[in-house]
């Protein structure tokens, strides 16, 4: 299924609860240069460049917000796009996925530049997937702490078959206890491609750090009061000789 988003059309959420696919269209653009891409920008558009399948890249123009609210949908940037380049070839476009998105260094809801890669959706490809907690250990109700090492997984599928998340229970997680990614359960035809033993998470002790007592503090500036006496006396001594 493929939605596309047109004022006055279909709206955003019924689109995003619906969709497969989201047909994004954008605008040719000439050769770069800084005050066009700043131009661009200024107006709201995002510049970017379409790779891969053996085509040579195009530059291209999206629209700003629109593309913020596809990174929005639960999809987020695993999102499935069909690409319509303006006054181009249907060819020239077809299912892409965002490859790379640089943000403005302060205004993080502002894109700088986009990379679309072009995908068959008869291939399989690899994308990090978020991992999604659910419950609370029974161990951290016992004074655990829960540590998570992986938020993340690299997995290998169909572009259809992208999941938007991996969820796994923590709940009856005890102390000492580990889940590694091989105790994860995937989607049907979703292959793994992190090391099966990688930690995503445990629930460990708190380990309290102990203070040096203040007696000993004591004990070490009087023992090295004594010695500075020791050695002045010393001293004292030999000048009178």
């Amino acid at each position: 299924m493929v939605c596309l988003l047109l004022l006055g059309g279909v709206s955003y959420r019924q689109c995003r609860e619906a969709m497969e696919r989201i047909k994004i269209q954008a605008l040719p653009r000439a050769k770069d240069s800084k005050g066009s891409k700043k131009t661009l920008r200024k107006k709201g558009y995002v510049p970017a460049v379409v790779y891969g399948r053996g085509s040579e890249p195009e530059l291209v123009s999206l629209d700003g917000q629109f593309l913020r609210k596809v990174l929005g949908s639960s999809a987020g940037s695993n999102v499935l796009m069909d690409l319509e380049i303006e006054g181009v070839s249907e060819s020239s476009g077809g299912a892409v996925m965002i490859k790379e998105l640089q943000r403005h260094p302060i205004q993080k809801d502002m894109f700088i530049h986009a990379d679309l890669i072009r995908i068959s959706l008869d291939e399989k490809l690899e994308v990090e997937i978020p991992l999604n907690l659910v419950g609370e250990p029974e161990g951290v109700q016992d004074g655990g702490i829960l540590q998570i090492q992986l938020r993340e997984i690299r997995v290998r599928c169909l572009p259809g078959n992208i999941p938007q998340s991996i969820d796994f229970s923590v709940e009856e997680m005890k102390v000492g206890d580990v889940i590694a990614v091989a105790d994860l359960t995937l989607p049907e035809g979703v292959e793994l491609v992190e090391e099966p033993d990688e930690i995503v998470a445990s629930v460990t002790i708190p380990q309290v750090v102990e203070e040096p007592e203040e007696v000993e503090e004591e004990a070490i500036v009087a023992e090295t009061e004594g010695e500075a006496e020791a050695e002045t006396g010393e001293t004292e001594e030999a000048d009178q000789e």
